[in-house]
């Protein structure tokens, strides 16, 4: 097979580019982990309050006053309203977490603590740049709110529920540079007794020191999570386009699903601080579903992608994915607290469950030796261990400023599967130029054997038209020709012909042969040229026999028709027809003449002999007449003869266009 010198050019070119996104899916594998060093540089709590080296106090000790109540209530305006007890506060290391209660009671989900925390900044040097207070986290099923020296400063708006939680916190304590900042800082908590809470460190310093840790904080827990989603949904909108055009391609329409479920997945990291457009109830269990059908959609994408489906398996997660949906559904959860406080043990009920579709999956993709396995297998080892990791902190096992690993497993996936769907793309279109090249190829061969059998057929149709043209040539010849010699000859031998007439005999005969050359030629479908030729041929004969010729020949249509064969018929049918004017007639003057009439053409030949019997001719059975009409027959025209005592009067009609394209075989008598 030929190979087109750039075909090595190209797989190259497309090698590399499979090395490059592999290295590239590789890379947002280990992302999560790079973003959680990062999340921790420079943040690692120590005792007391230690002084950074960029002017930043980090305060890693507080103390705490814990308030049951009933309910949600708004923070007060100053804290000395709250009427805080003096001597139940007590001392606590920051972070600080409140365990929570995995499987919630009744109470847990109605009753309500309020934390206060007390951060003593007396001791801080006076300054006259402005004062902020940052916080990497605080954690809670409630509202948070800050007051500075028994003022409040800052309250948290919106859902109790969706709070920003995910949003670090920086705010000023003082309002403008060279006023004092506070020396007590305040913050108050709400949370559920059943939820438990979560509270960071706290750093104090000035906007040069902690602005670049609050934006730092604010683009790994918020912004990349938010851009890599997007970004994941737009890709997935735009393989939905593509199986738009091409229905058969399910693989893009599931990228598209795990692309849009991924979306609403993580759509919670980064909602909130405001007023959503849509309920609590509606937005929580929209991100309880989403995590459970993203989990099948995966499963469904890896099945068409290893083409080793597992029934059972797939029966089992829609069969999970839809009771859970329906169970966790607003309007049959008894309140609206049990969603949020069941949805941690919900994500740990359906861990187990993904590390069995994975395994599965992941066991068929080795086996098929697919190169895009290894990939889902290393994206699932991270998926399962970030997502195990978030459980943990959802559950208040680790510490609240660690900062959730789940989005950056979704970017992960997202990176994965684009290569995987690229890969798929490009071999779409690797296939296509394969195939062509290939239909192409057999093009050509195909070509090149119509072209042989073209060339064998034409050497056949010439070899056919040669020997039909031969077998006419010598058929004719030997009626005309060969017929005329044989009667010369006989009369010679009988002693019944003088030499005049032995002249006379063979002059007819070179006509005969002229005429069968001339037929030869070619007349374009000119009948006035094939009537040149006849006068050019006989002329000198009738003039030698004493007859005038009167040519009033008139230009006339073309005959289509009008080939070779056709072409000594008609030559036959003026020979035979002067012929007789010389042999029987005793004219003196012979005229030739055209016209045309309705749909054909007119040759007419006039004498001014001694007329005779047409009726009486043809029945005596002249030979010469039936050969004309034969003749003419042969090529679709007709002849008629109309003769007196003035003359004779002979014309043949020829049609313009044929009926039939194939000369009838006629022989003539």
């Amino acid at each position: 097979m030929h190979t087109s010198p750039v075909s090595p050019c190209r797989h190259a070119i497309r090698k590399g580019c499979r090395q490059t996104g592999q290295w590239i899916a590789t890379l947002c594998l280990v992302l999560p982990l790079l973003a959680l060093h990062l999340a921790h540089a420079g943040e690692s709590p120590v005792a007391g309050e230690t002084l950074q080296g960029d002017g930043a106090v980090h305060i890693t000790r507080a103390e705490l006053l814990t308030i049951p109540g009933t309910g949600y209530t708004d923070p007060p305006r100053l804290a000395e309203e709250a009427n805080l007890p003096g001597n139940d506060w007590r001392e606590i290391s920051l972070p600080h977490t409140a365990d929570r209660e995995l499987v919630p009671t009744p109470e847990g989900g109605v009753r309500t603590l309020t934390d206060w925390y007390r951060i003593d900044l007396s001791g801080l040097a006076p300054s006259a740049q402005q004062r902020l207070l940052y916080l990497p986290r605080w954690k809670t099923l409630g509202h948070i709110a800050v007051y500075g020296d028994g003022v409040l400063l800052y309250q948290s708006h919106g859902s109790p529920i969706h709070n920003g939680y995910n949003h670090p916190l920086l705010l000023p304590l003082n309002a403008a540079a060279g006023t004092p900042s506070p020396a007590t800082v305040l913050i108050r908590v709400d949370r559920l007794r059943s939820s438990g809470s979560g509270f960071s460190t706290v750093w104090v310093g000035d906007q040069a020191s902690l602005v670049w840790r609050y934006q730092a904080r604010q683009l790994l827990q918020v912004q990349l999570p938010f851009m890599g989603s997007a970004a994941f949904l737009a890709v997935g909108a735009f393989a939905f386009a593509v199986w738009l055009g091409k229905r058969r391609e399910s693989l893009y329409l599931l990228f598209f699903a795990i692309s849009a479920l991924a979306f609403l997945r993580t759509v919670h990291y980064y909602a909130g601080g405001s007023y959503l457009p849509i309920s609590d109830e509606l937005f929580e269990w929209m991100t309880v579903a989403s995590l459970l059908w993203l989990i099948v959609a995966i499963h469904l994408f890896l099945e068409r992608l290893h083409q080793q489906p597992s029934p059972w398996l797939t029966r089992l997660s829609v069969t999970l994915a839809t009771a859970c949906s329906i169970a966790t559904l607003p309007h049959l959860s008894p309140s609206i607290a049990s969603l949020y406080l069941i949805t941690p043990l919900l994500n740990l009920m359906v861990l187990p469950v993904a590390v069995l579709i994975f395994a599965v999956n992941l066991r068929k993709a080795l086996r098929a030796k697919l190169p895009e396995g290894r990939l889902v297998a290393g994206w699932t080892v991270f998926a399962v261990t970030f997502t195990s990791y978030d459980g943990l902190l959802q559950n208040n096992l680790v510490s609240p400023e660690s900062v959730y690993t789940s989005p950056y497993a979704i970017i992960s996936l997202f990176f994965v599967f684009s290569y995987i769907m690229f890969e798929r793309y490009t071999g779409a279109f690797a296939e296509v130029a394969r195939l062509n090249k290939g239909l192409a190829q057999r093009l050509q061969e195909r070509e090149a054997e119509l072209e042989q059998s073209y060339q064998r057929l034409r050497v056949i149709e010439n070899q056919q038209m040669l020997n039909a043209e031969r077998r006419r040539l010598m058929q004719d010849m030997h009626d005309g020709l060969g017929s005329s010699l044989i009667s010369a000859i006989r009369s010679v031998e009988r002693g019944a012909m003088n030499d005049a007439e032995i002249s006379d005999v063979l002059k007819g005969c070179m006509d005969d042969l002229k005429l069968a050359i001339d037929s030869m030629e070619n007349v374009d479908a000119d009948l006035l040229l094939l009537l040149a030729t006849l006068r050019f041929r006989l002329a000198p004969r009738i003039e030698s026999a004493g007859v005038a010729l009167r040519w009033e020949v008139q230009p006339v249509p073309e005959l289509p028709w009008l080939d070779p064969g056709s072409a000594l018929h008609i030559l036959r049918i003026m020979q035979e027809c002067i012929a007789n004017v010389l042999r029987h007639t005793r004219a003196t003057t012979i005229s030739f003449s055209t016209a045309t009439v309705g749909e054909g053409v007119c040759v007419v030949i006039e004498d001014n002999g001694a007329g005779f019997d047409v009726e009486k001719a043809l029945q005596q059975s002249g030979r010469g007449l039936r050969n004309q009409q034969q003749r003419a027959m042969a090529i679709g025209g007709t002849v008629n003869w109309e003769s007196g005592s003035g003359g004779t009067r002979f014309t043949l009609w020829l049609p313009l266009q044929r009926k039939t394209d194939g000369e009838k075989a006629v022989r003539p008598s």
